[in-house]
């Protein structure tokens, strides 16, 4: 910075004597309340007084006051010259020097009560005592520094955590250099400045005693700069060695009508413009968000320390004075090595909390810095301060200008160095009576103001012109604004404060600082005080120190927290924790441990085993991860579970374990446990309690001392000993205090197993019981019905008690869809085949009739189709179609083996073969299978066998047997497979007039395999059944031939009949298996139809037959089952439904070539849903 001082004009006008007079009277008075200007008075400026925001009052039981700012639970930021009068050591409770903090509005009721109960804290009054205190050592270093104007920072440590205050952030980096300065805001910088020192007016000054008030002003920061260049400028001589920049800012008079303010810093008044005076010494010099861009919080830059007057008949704290304090960047490092708090953290990873190795510091939160953005932010300055040395930066403009264009004034740019115009060119007020300044300070005749030399030496002032019955202010002397406790020795032992009392503002110093101002430092002796701190080198810019838990930087570790209190006469520091733990990882506590605060978020996790114990002597505050807490938990304040989990077997001691939108769970989840809250239990409509439940009776329980206001959730678990056949009831919540409120709702165990509460004055109790399967099922299901009145009448049933212990603690979702894919599908595939065989043999048969004559078929044997093949290709598993059937049967005409000889020419012996495929509908669902069209799919292939008589040209008898083997796949991807072995007999009778009559019975059994594949959870079950049950068909049929041309006309009708009589089965394969009830299924069938042929002897002869079917018999359309070894009724499950009338249509080709015939043929069913079937056969017969 270019500094031009010696070219200035206004320092040749001030090198007068008149100019060494007022120079002396320009040097300082530390301890400065709040003063408002005239249009205000201290009434309007005072906080209400039961107001808290961190200011607090700072007094000492031999009568000094000041004011300081709370920076965490434990510290006080003030001023050292408050306190360094005397040596440190004598700071202590019930030692040489008692003193302490209160915080409200109106601090002498606090102080009342901390001297009637022996010096000890009240949170309640917001009173403090303090334990130890610090002052820089460089304030008493420098004799021209007076003891406060240089260095002159203190921190108090508080004996007990000042939790419910308010705490300020603390700017560790210069404000940034405004630029150019403006006549009406000067730096731009709006500040707010605040104590509890005496008040008055701007043109009385501090003529009000200490009324114990706080109050609180405005004013714009003038300056950032040092006495060295402000007293070169004004008076060309910096009279003394005091380069350290500070904070100021001056007292204009927003009247325009003082004499005395001469625009020291160049700005124009605010509307509440303000000053300190005697009291305010130590208070915080504050940039408030609400007038500048720089930060959206209020923050403290600095410490205030004194204030100058300029006039022998300028009064202090009046217009015209200015303030200044200590800028917080200079002593950084310095607050954060006294500050007693630390801000401490668990390392990632589990560890113990005695392994000095797992912790590590934290930043503290209330340090900010600028960072190269512009930001403020939260930080610690990279760099070492300069100190009481450091000179720069510096900002602002100092200068001499009255109202009025006046000689000689002139303003002074200090961040460039350069002059600058004045900013007041208007008229000259009317001079006060009692001082009248000429134009120029350097010719101002000031009434009893003693003449000095302007060498910087110090002189005893002379009495400037005060209000009467007030003290002598004394120029350089350091002031404090002490006030006077009167001590009464009454019989009740107790002390009083003497409200009455003004506390003047302006005692005579005691100890070792003269009236002259002068200040003699105190001697270096070996029992403590600023001479006992370890002093390292510092320079501006040097690189910090590695962090060490004594500097308080952030970083350090080899440390264990727990709490220290302060043993001054032992030498022994205060050193208090908050401890956070946020990293992943489990911190376990197996000692005896006291912090401040504990605080755990993240995903980090504390274990306090048996036997240890935590104690928080201001709270516990957890938003998120886990606290086991197995020993004991101690808070002096709350307990606060915004989030994460709260569990363990042990004891919390707490005013108020409040859950906001956390769980608690009492032992650990997975096991029953008891949880002990020595306190009130609040637990808010977002919180969730855990209770894990066993056997009836055998449950987690959250025992409250005091009261239980409930609310939000309960959620159960089940661990072993839990059973669900019959309720049981619990007890999860006990309150000496007794129970308010009700929980809002349970978090049910599954969509069956339901809770219920019940309150009483001093606990809570809950029943579990499982509901009906019914009600959580789709009432129009009936699947789903079916299966939950199955689970119904089996509950307790131990053979089925698996399905229970799945089923009984699912969601309704999955207890629907579970149902769904049980539906036993098989038994609808299993009447479907049955039908379809029995329609099957009778149209073979029918075939056989209708083409039977001795001419075709007697005395041959004939292999029709490829039986061996075909049962060959089905059983090795390859399927084929009916269209393949017949090519593959005409194709191998030439393979048809022919015997003759050993056989009548009225006999016939063949073997038939051929395909079978259709489908049969399948069991109604009401949530079927993606993908599904309601049908079962099936194929096969069957082999008959017989021998045939024939009577005469038109009528035979004839006996057989026939096998079939069909595979058919059901819905919900299950199977089934039959095979078929029945014998029959059956002929028929040529008759006169074209009348033909013909017949067949038939005896077999019929072989079901099932396979239903199921699931329950995460199990699956492949359930089987294998059952054989008799067949019984018999047919009738009696039609007319009639000749028509060449083709053979025989309409006719036919009756048939079968029954297929069901075993009951049960299935294999544990899990839901069921026992099946299976129905008989009956037939009786009416049919009539027509049929044409071709005459016999042709070489090429056809067939083709139409008939209309019609079902007399009404067969059951459900089953019942349960499941198996199962209690109670069955249950009903539907089947296919069952046509009444559907066709049947066939069509034959032969073709004779000699000895040779070659016989196919298709049939079919039409128009029936319940059961399409479709029959491929052909046949080779070869004559002799």
């Amino acid at each position: 910075m270019n500094k031009n001082f010696g070219h200035s004009k206004r320092s040749v006008l001030l090198r007068t004597a008149a100019a060494g007079a007022i120079a002396t009277l320009a040097l300082a008075t530390p301890a400065q309340a709040i003063v408002p200007n005239d249009n205000y008075t201290p009434g309007d400026i005072s906080d209400p007084e039961d107001s808290v925001n961190g200011i607090g009052q700072f007094f000492r039981n031999d009568g000094f006051v000041c004011t300081g700012t709370l920076i965490n639970p434990r510290a006080v930021l003030f001023a050292a010259h408050c306190v360094n009068d005397r040596p440190e050591t004598d700071y202590e409770t019930n030692g040489v020097i008692s003193s302490a903090f209160s915080f409200n509005g109106n601090a002498l009721p606090g102080f009342v009560d901390w001297i009637n109960n022996g010096f000890a804290s009240n949170p309640d009054l917001f009173v403090y005592n303090i334990s130890q205190i610090a002052y820089h050592p460089d304030s008493l270093v420098d004799p021209n520094a007076f003891g406060f104007l240089e260095a002159d920072i203190a921190v108090a440590t508080l004996s007990d955590p000042a939790a419910n205050i308010p705490t300020w952030a603390l700017l560790f980096s210069p404000l940034p250099d405004p630029g150019e300065i403006d006549d009406v805001d000067g730096t731009g910088y709006h500040v707010k400045i605040s104590g509890y020192g005496r008040s008055g007016s701007g043109t009385t000054g501090a003529s009000v005693g200490i009324d114990w008030r706080r109050k609180s002003a405005e004013n714009m920061l003038g300056a950032l700069t040092t006495f060295d260049d402000r007293n070169t400028f004004l008076f060309g001589d910096p009279f003394g060695d005091l380069p350290q920049v500070l904070y100021r800012l001056d007292f204009d008079d927003p009247n325009k009508t003082s004499p005395f303010d001469f625009n020291l810093y160049k700005d124009e008044p605010r509307e509440v413009e303000g000053t300190t005076a005697g009291g305010d010494s130590g208070g915080p010099l504050i940039l408030d968000a609400a007038n500048n861009s720089l930060s959206t919080e209020d923050l403290q830059i600095g410490v205030l320390s004194g204030g100058s007057r300029f006039f022998g008949a300028q009064v202090f704290s009046s217009y015209g004075t200015e303030s200044f304090y200590q800028p917080l960047f200079l002593f950084a490092e310095y607050i954060a090595a006294v500050n007693p708090y630390r801000y401490v953290s668990a390392k990632a990873g589990d560890g113990d909390w005695e392994d000095a190795t797992h912790w590590q510091t934290d930043l503290d939160p209330a340090y900010r810095i600028i960072d190269e953005n512009g930001n403020v932010v939260n930080g610690f300055p990279d760099t070492q301060s300069g100190g009481v040395e450091q000179s720069t930066p510096q900002f602002g403009e100092v200068c001499f200008d009255l109202e009025g264009d006046n000689p000689g004034d002139e303003c002074y740019d200090l961040a460039t160095g350069t002059s600058t115009p004045p900013a007041r060119p208007a008229p000259t007020p009317t001079p006060a009576p009692t001082a009248t300044p000429a134009s120029s300070i350097g010719v101002a005749q000031i009434p009893n103001a003693e003449a000095v030399s302007p060498t910087g030496e110090t002189q005893v002032a002379a009495t400037a012109v005060q209000p009467a019955g007030s003290p002598q202010l004394l120029a350089s002397a350091a002031i404090r604004g002490e006030g006077m406790i009167v001590e009464n020795i009454a019989i009740s032992g107790g002390a009083s404060i003497v409200e009455d009392i003004a506390i003047s503002g302006g005692a005579t110093p005691v100890g070792e600082l003269a009236i002259s101002g002068g200040a003699t430092p105190v001697a270096i002796t070996a029992n403590g005080g600023p001479e006992g701190a370890e002093e390292a080198p510092q320079a501006e810019g040097d690189p910090l120190p590695e962090p060490t838990l004594d500097n308080g930087l952030a970083g350090a570790t080899d440390f264990v927290p727990d709490n220290i209190d302060a043993d001054v006469a032992n030498g022994i520091k205060a050193r208090y924790f908050e401890v956070t733990l946020s990293q992943a990882g489990t911190t376990s506590l197996n000692s005896d441990v006291t912090i401040d605060r504990l605080n755990v978020g993240g995903a980090a996790g504390l274990l306090i085993n048996g036997g240890a114990s935590l104690s928080a002597l201001i709270d516990v505050n957890q938003t998120a991860g886990r606290v086991a807490v197995n020993g004991t938990l101690n808070s002096v304040g709350d307990y606060s579970l915004f989030s994460g989990l709260l569990s363990g077997t042990g004891t919390i001691n707490a005013p108020f374990l409040t859950n906001i939108a956390g769980g608690i769970a009492p032992g650990s989840i997975g096991t029953i446990g008891t949880l002990t809250v020595n306190g009130n239990a609040i637990l808010s409509s977002g919180s969730t309690l855990m209770i894990d439940i066993g056997a009836s009776g055998d449950s987690d329980l959250l025992a409250v001392s005091e009261e239980a206001n409930i609310g939000g959730t309960v959620m159960f678990s089940p661990v072993d000993g839990f059973q669900t056949a019959t309720p049981s009831t619990y007890r999860i919540l006990t309150a000496a205090g007794g129970v308010t409120d009700q929980f809002d709702s349970a978090a049910q165990i599954s969509a069956i197993l339901l809770s219920e509460f019940s309150y009483s004055a001093n606990a809570v109790d809950v029943t579990i019981s499982a509901q009906s399967y019914r009600n959580v099922v789709d009432s129009g299901n009936p699947v789903q019905t079916s299966f939950a009145d199955l689970m119904d009448n089996n509950r307790g049933n131990a053979t089925v008690a698996g399905l229970f212990s799945f089923l009984d603690f699912t969601d309704a979702g999955t207890i629907q869809a579970t149902f769904d894919s049980w539906a036993p599908t098989t038994e609808s595939t299993v009447q479907a085949m049955g039908q379809a065989f029995l329609g099957n043999v009778s149209d073979f048969y029918q075939n056989r009739i209708s083409l039977a004559d001795r001419s075709s078929n007697g005395g041959t044997i004939a292999v029709i189709g490829r039986p061996m093949q075909l049962a060959a290709t089905s059983l090795g598993g390859i399927a084929m179609n009916g269209a393949n059937a017949l090519s593959d049967a005409a194709a191998n005409a030439d393979d048809t083996e022919v015997r003759s000889g050993g056989v009548n020419e009225d006999m016939a012996v063949y073997l038939a073969g051929g395909f079978v495929n259709g489908d049969g509908g399948s069991m109604p669902l009401t949530n079927p299978a993606a993908g599904s069209d309601g049908e079962d799919e099936f194929d096969g292939f069957f082999i008959a066998g017989g021998l045939e008589y024939y009577f005469d040209e038109g009528s035979f008898l004839g006996i057989s047997a026939y096998y079939s083997d069909v595979d058919a796949t059901a819905a919900l991807g299950n199977s089934a497979q039959s095979k078929t072995i029945m014998g029959s007999i059956y002929g028929r009778k040529a008759m006169s007039g074209g009348l033909v009559l013909d017949g067949r019975a038939t005896l077999g059994t019929y072989n079901a395999e099932t396979l239903r594949n199921v699931s329950l959870g995460t199990q699956s079950f492949s359930l089987t059944t294998d059952d054989d049950s008799m067949v019984y068909a018999a047919e009738v049929g009696l039609s007319k031939e009639m000749e028509l041309n060449d083709v053979i006309a025989a309409p006719g009708i036919r009756a048939r009949a079968a029954k297929i009589n069901f075993s009951n089965v049960d299935e294999q394969g544990g899990g839901p298996a069921l026992t099946i009830i299976r129905p008989d299924y009956s037939s009786i069938q009416g049919l009539a139809g027509i049929e044409f042929k071709s005459k016999p002897g042709r070489k090429l002869q056809m067939r083709a037959s139409m008939n209309y079917v019609h079902e007399f018999e009404d067969n059951p359309n459900s089953f019942g089952a349960n499941f198996v070894g199962g209690n109670g009724a069955v249950a009903p499950f539907a089947l296919a439904g069952r046509d009444k009338d559907w066709g049947e249509v066939g069509i034959g080709l032969r073709y004779n070539m000699g000895n040779v015939s070659i016989d196919l043929s298709a049939d079919s069913t039409v128009g029936r849903s319940d059961v399409s079937s479709q029959v491929y056969s052909g046949a080779i017969s070869f004559r002799f």
